[in-house]
């Protein structure tokens, strides 16, 4: 295995980015969150294969390079697309916390996740009680 170096660390740092970018406009802005996967899969080169062991098959990405980056790029992506594929760019969000940055896929019925987790969602609950109950 090759060894990673300060400039694959430097292209995960970068993709994180470009992946906050696209779980932050999804909902708002869904053609610029699609503008940001594509561009991504164009630069890691990012090629869908086929495949399957017996009678089961799947779809991957692969990249003709070594670079781990750059595979962790197709991947994620990819993932990112059949998510707003499949679901719609509306099921991706970043929690309405006011101190988390947390992200997610709102896998709920009704599409209406505001929230990470149920303890974001309670502390934003305890807080806004709190508020309400404080004298003015």
């Amino acid at each position: 295995p090759r060894r990673l170096t300060r400039a694959d660390l430097a292209e995960v740092r970068a993709l994180r980015e470009t992946v906050r970018g696209v779980l932050e406009r999804a909902n708002a802005d869904a053609v610029q969150a699609a503008a940001l996967i594509n561009d991504g899969l164009r630069r890691s080169r990012a090629t869908p294969v086929l495949r399957h062991e017996g009678d089961r098959w799947w779809t991957e990405v692969t990249s003709d390079t070594d670079r781990c980056s750059t595979h962790l790029a197709a991947t994620m992506l990819s993932a990112l697309a059949a998510v707003i594929a499949t679901l719609g760019p509306a099921r991706l969000g970043v929690c309405a916390g006011p101190t988390c940055r947390a992200t997610f896929v709102d896998l709920s019925r009704n599409g209406s996740k505001q929230y990470c987790t149920r303890t974001c969602a309670h502390r934003a609950s305890v807080a806004a009680y709190r508020s309400r109950r404080s004298p003015r």
